[in-house]
């Protein structure tokens, strides 16, 4: 998602314009894009990624397909929306025999066996914690959610294992990424 405002006619804005502002969320950012100013995405830190992808890739040798930043099909409506605003996930693994197509984007739960979330301040935490209840909802199997340290410069994460039982999740594990087999 990003928002664009134009440049007045002059073609020219004030620093007191720009820092008049409305104040971004984190992760997000401003930037100068072909004479527009636009509110953007920033991109995901160097932790998030490699911490996701070792993740993924411990799946991966265990012979799943998996795929990074993907669309959890219907999260939105079980939300309470209208399909719209459907959770992203950092990581999703694919029940086995599964193979996505080239293009999607988006994945229907009954493909899903695994989703991975990598969380590294509050906002993130308390999305997780929403996530949990959602995709119990919907049958995802297991929900593994990567915590990191924002005061360390350590590249580990410490990775809660839940698995659906009854409806509900259940904590089955936990343990740093560096512990995972093959990580």
């Amino acid at each position: 998602m990003s928002t664009q405002l134009d440049l007045p006619a002059t073609g020219i804005r004030t620093r007191a314009e720009f820092e008049a502002l409305p104040a971004v969320p984190r992760g997000w950012a401003w930037e100068l894009r072909s004479g527009r100013l636009e509110l953007t995405l920033m991109p995901v830190t160097f932790w998030y990624f490699r911490i996701v992808f070792q993740v993924l890739e411990v799946w991966r040798r265990l012979g799943y397909e998996v795929t990074g930043n993907q669309y959890v099909a219907d999260s939105g409506f079980a939300r309470g929306s209208l399909g719209k605003n459907n959770f992203l996930a950092d990581g999703i693994v694919f029940r086995p025999g599964y193979c996505p197509g080239k293009h999607s984007t988006s994945h229907d739960v009954s493909h899903i066996h695994a989703v991975v979330d990598a969380v590294s301040h509050d906002a993130q935490v308390q999305d997780a914690i929403e996530k949990l209840r959602i995709y119990a909802g919907l049958g995802v199997p297991h929900y593994w959610i990567i915590r990191g340290d924002t005061e360390s410069e350590d590249l580990d994460g410490y990775i809660s294992m839940y698995e659906l039982a009854g409806g509900d999740y259940r904590l089955t594990g936990s343990r740093l990424v560096s512990e995972l087999a093959g990580a």
